[in-house]
């Protein structure tokens, strides 16, 4: 992984200094994927959409932030006192801001997606099997209804969600159905799970 600069915006709740760290190139390895579609990939940082301010906690969407400038990583200083880098959202977040506003499909998408992820990071490297909130099963119905099943990606997505409802009649009937070479390990991944009737998050390990 290569370091960008890092960007520095203003909040536009507080008017404090927020920090973007970047990156100028990075790769997949060592990375860890899940049935969800969350990767992580210590050679490549998650760069979201969302943040939350350091300061004063307002979650804010990175492109509609004032760009004040840039500091590269070894520069030793910065004209910008105070800063300090974005905080990621938790689940309740996102939900929140879900409850709080209407937007567009675009982001509401994004939103549960991160919602989504978010949940089930306390389900990750664990053996505990921990049932959906209420919430959280509201919002996997919101994002199902949000995916294009003629679309191999958002099939494959919804296929996972029904899965994860415990729906898994609904699962195979999406699964049922031709996919790309690109798509095929993901497949047979999720199908596995599906015969097991196994509703929980995992790891997809690729041969």
């Amino acid at each position: 992984m290569l370091p960008g600069p890092t960007i520095i915006m203003k909040c536009s709740t507080c008017s404090e200094y927020i920090e973007q760290s970047r990156i100028i190139s990075g790769n997949t390895f060592g990375a860890k994927i899940w049935t969800d579609g969350w990767r992580d990939a210590p050679m490549m940082p998650d760069q979201p959409s969302l943040v939350k301010c350091p300061h004063c906690g307002s979650l804010l969407w990175i492109d509609e932030l004032e760009k004040l400038g840039e500091t590269e990583q070894w520069s030793g200083g910065s004209e910008f006192k105070g800063s300090k880098p974005y905080h990621v959202p938790d689940s309740e977040a996102y939900m929140r801001l879900l409850k709080e506003r209407t937007h567009n499909p675009e982001k509401e998408i994004y939103l549960r997606l991160r919602a989504w992820w978010a949940g089930n990071d306390a389900r990750r490297e664990t053996d505990q099997k921990m049932p959906l909130s209420e919430e959280e099963i509201g919002n996997l119905q919101a994002v199902s209804d949000l995916l294009d099943e003629q679309d191999p990606n958002d099939r494959l997505m919804k296929a996972e969600i029904m899965r994860e409802l415990g729906r898994f009649d609904e699962a195979k009937r999406l699964l049922d159905h031709p996919f790309d070479d690109e798509y095929v390990q993901a497949f047979e991944i999720i199908s596995d799970l599906v015969a097991q009737k196994n509703p929980f998050v995992a790891e997809m390990r690729f041969d």
